[in-house]
C-alpha cells in the first residue's frame, strides 16, 4: 500500500511519473488491489493510493471502475491467437494450455479465485467476461481446431474433435487454482495432456 505522502510502495514519488509510466503503475496496482481486497472492495480511491498517485490521474483515462479494471486485465493477459502452432497435437496442446496457465500466472490466480468468490456478483459476471473473451474462449477454439487437424490426418480418433474435449484441459487447470491455488506445476500441465487428453483423443 502506498504511504499517505503520496510515494509508491518504493519511494518513488507518484507525481513525477508520466504517461505510460504512471498508466503501468495504475495498471499494476489495480491488479494487486483485485488480489488483497476482491473486485468487491477494489475502489479508485484504494487503487490510487496503492498506486501511489492522486485519484484524478485514473479518471483522466477511465470512467469507472469496470473500465479499469478491464484495461488491468487486458495489460496483463496473454493473447493466445499469437502461439505460432507446430503442426503436432501435443506439443500445440501443450503451448495453448501454457498459455491459460501464463494468465493464471500473470494475475497470481486473482481472476479465476474472484470468478469462484463473486460469481453471484455482477462483478464477478463482469470479470468472467473478460476473461472469456481474451483467455479461454479463443484458447478453446485454438484447441478444437488442433483435434480437428489431428482427426482430419487419422492422428486421432473421430469424434475426439468435440467442444467438450476442447474444454477439458482449461477446465482443470481452473480448477487446481480454485482449489489448490495459482501455482500449476509443470508436471500437472503435463499430466492434463499426456494423462487426460492423449488418452482421451488416441484413435
Amino acid at each position: 500500500m502506498a504511504a499517505a505522502n503520496g510515494r509508491s510502495p518504493t519511494g518513488v514519488t507518484g507525481t513525477r511519473r508520466r504517461g505510460k509510466v504512471l498508466e503501468k503503475a495504475i495498471l499494476d496496482a489495480t491488479i494487486e488491489q483485485l488480489r488483497t481486497v476482491g473486485y468487491v472492495g477494489l475502489t479508485m480511491e484504494g487503487v490510487a493510493a496503492e498506486a501511489g498517485t492522486g485519484k484524478a490521474a485514473l479518471y483522466r483515462r477511465w470512467a469507472n471502475r469496470d473500465e479499469l479494471v478491464t484495461a488491468a486485465l487486458a495489460a496483463v493477459l496473454p493473447d493466445p491467437t499469437a502461439i505460432e502452432l507446430s503442426g503436432d497435437v501435443r506439443d500445440d496442446l501443450l503451448g495453448l494450455l501454457r498459455c491459460v496457465r501464463d494468465a493464471i500466472a500473470l494475475t497470481h490466480g486473482t481472476v479465476f479465485q474472484i470468478v469462484r468468490s463473486e460469481a453471484a456478483e455482477a462483478a464477478g459476471g463482469m470479470m468472467h467476461a473478460v476473461v472469456g473473451e481474451r483467455i479461454m474462449d479463443p484458447s478453446q477454439e485454438l484447441i478444437l481446431e488442433v483435434l480437428r487437424k489431428g482427426v482430419r490426418e487419422g492422428t486421432l480418433r473421430p469424434g475426439a474433435a468435440s467442444p467438450v474435449v476442447a474444454t477439458v484441459g482449461s477446465a482443470m487447470l481452473v480448477h487446481h487454482v480454485v482449489h489448490e491455488g495459482p501455482t500449476v506445476p509443470d508436471d500437472y500441465l503435463f499430466s492434463i495432456v499426456d494423462d487426460i487428453l492423449v488418452p482421451l483423443t488416441a484413435p
